[in-house]
């Protein structure tokens, strides 16, 4: 006759079990903490770069606007800037327009006249006035009355305007820059001297065409 036998089994003790556990949730902590790393810093990238496309779109603007001006002005804080833009388009009304109706909308012929000063474009009287400014962190274009927002989450819009002979033209610089949301003034510091933000800065320079010298 055979002795019975007994299969032996083992397991986890409790105590065992519970350092387990407790290793367990460390990780997974640290997991979840780390994804959340993650996911700040993926965002704070999208958005620097989302506003580094911004300030170039301000670049692109400034810099088309001010090429077709005749004359470029900057308010005293430099947050704001007035491009005079002759119209290159004959409009209703217009003498050219009630002689010959069908130049509507047709490109107008400029009076170019030589100087002391070099060669002068001119246009006529008839003139757009566009505008640049920083309003609630956002750029605004308005042109004769109509207000785009060409950028939002950007500032200091800082043009100068410049007319000297040795130049050989009239030019506006423009610096654009922003904050990164992933980054904060220390107390007592100053925009202008964050350099966080001065790590984002754009540069242009743009001439006006119109007056260029001879």
């Amino acid at each position: 006759m055979k002795s019975p036998t007994f299969n032996k089994q083992a397991g986890f003790s409790l105590s065992e079990t519970m350092i387990a556990m407790s290793i367990s949730s460390v990780l997974l902590i640290a997991v979840i903490v780390t994804t959340i790393s993650l996911q700040k810093s993926f965002n704070a990238v999208d958005d620097y770069f989302a506003t580094h496309i911004q300030q170039v779109r301000i670049i692109d603007y400034l810099g088309r606007d001010v090429k077709r001006g005749v004359a470029v002005t900057t308010s005293l804080d430099k947050q704001s800037v007035t491009v005079t833009i002759p119209d290159y388009l004959i409009k209703q009304g217009d003498p050219e327009a009630i002689a010959d109706p069908t130049r509507v909308n047709t490109p107008r012929t400029p009076t170019v006249t030589r100087t002391r000063s070099g060669m002068l474009v001119d246009y006529g009287t008839s003139t757009s006035t566009v505008v640049y400014e920083v309003s609630d962190m956002s750029i605004r274009r308005s042109e004769n009355g109509v207000v785009t927002i060409i950028a939002s989450s950007t500032d200091r819009l800082i043009p100068s305007s410049t007319d000297v002979e040795l130049a050989n033209t009239e030019y506006t610089n423009t610096t654009v820059t922003f904050r990164p949301i992933f980054t904060k003034l220390q107390a007592g510091v100053i925009a202008e001297q964050d350099v966080a933000r001065l790590g984002t800065t754009v540069c242009a320079t743009a001439y006006l065409r119109n007056r260029r010298r001879g």
